[in-house]
């Protein structure tokens, strides 16, 4: 029986949002949730062929699907188990990288049946590298702020002295998220740079992402599913917590958003943006200046759209179902 793979974790609301979709319209799908891999299936794979086997918490086994079964996958968000019935830290590691080297394989065995991707895991790794997203975006002509990437503070004044107005942001190369324990961590968002001591003792840990910071009218919030597109309109500038990232109070503030109509020159190029990269989902985010420029800063080859079907009504889980059947 044709089936849609759902790869993600627990919890996962735009997965729950879809599971629920796909269970109306009678579509078949099972749903591969990374995190409960050690605690809750069982896997095999041998040189035939594979399954995975899902137990149930009162014990009771069924087969969750046979690669060979899948048709289409939406490659969600899929993390790691954190392995309970694992003890010592050491083996925790361990355990970690062996189940990821499965992921990998059970991904490639898919890939091999001729299953439709959205996306494939390869190709969010490329497109995730946020230096080759600004390199890629401007050669196709799309403006994008000053950019450097360095742990050299000698390189980062230099860059400071040559920009207009003096104002700096950091975001981070990778993702945004530093645990702190195994239950919890917490976000790194964009924000703004000074010039200090302090600042420049800590950029010489690591490689840091600096840019200019862009004069905001508003911002774009940009979701691309295959040959469809969804703009919304951002309205930043409204409080002041989320002048440099309005990722950073969303959920605290009702901020103010609109559906809207994205330049046709703009629309072209963030599919043709997404074609180099190999995409069918990417959400694409951009300033809007005074003046009406866009500014490309970055595409996330997973970003979240759920807020944008149920608070402004674009109906891109529609558009997601369309490309898995």
């Amino acid at each position: 029986m044709e089936k849609i793979l759902i790869i993600t974790s627990k919890p996962d609301l735009h997965a729950d949002y879809l599971e629920e979709k796909l269970n109306k319209q009678k579509i078949q799908f099972v749903r591969f949730n990374a995190d409960e891999l050690a605690n809750r299936f069982l896997v095999t794979y041998t040189e035939n062929g594979g399954h995975v086997i899902l137990e149930t918490k009162d014990g009771k086994k069924c087969e969750l699907f046979k690669p060979n079964e899948i048709t289409a996958i939406w490659y969600r968000k899929p993390f790691l188990t954190k392995f309970d019935r694992i003890k010592q830290n050491i083996n925790v590691a361990f355990a970690g990288r062996e189940t990821d080297a499965y992921l990998q394989d059970l991904c490639l065995s898919l890939f091999e049946s001729g299953c439709k991707w959205i996306n494939h895991p390869e190709s969010n790794r490329v497109a995730d590298n946020k230096i080759f997203q600004l390199r890629l975006a401007q050669q196709l002509g799309l403006h994008v702020p000053k950019t450097i990437v360095t742990n050299n503070t000698e390189e980062v004044l230099d860059f400071y002295k040559h920009i207009e107005p003096k104002q700096l942001i950091y975001k981070t190369l990778s993702h945004p998220f530093i645990s702190e324990t195994a239950e919890t961590f917490r976000s790194v968002f964009t924000s703004h740079l000074e010039i200090s001591q302090q600042t420049m003792e800590s950029i010489k840990f690591a490689p840091c992402l600096i840019q200019e910071q862009i004069d905001k009218d508003h911002e774009l919030r940009i979701t691309v599913i295959g040959d469809r597109l969804f703009t919304a309109r951002i309205f930043s500038q409204d409080t002041l917590s989320t002048t440099i990232d309005w990722r950073r109070d969303q959920h605290k503030i009702k901020l103010r958003q609109e559906l809207a109509t994205l330049d046709p020159n703009i629309e072209r190029l963030c599919f043709q943006l997404l074609k180099q990269l190999n995409l069918i989902f990417g959400t694409i985010d951009m300033i809007v200046t005074p003046t009406g420029e866009h500014v490309f800063l970055e595409v996330n080859p997973n970003g979240q759209w759920l807020w944008i079907e149920t608070i402004l009504g674009a109906p891109i889980s529609d558009a997601l179902i369309t490309e898995l059947v």
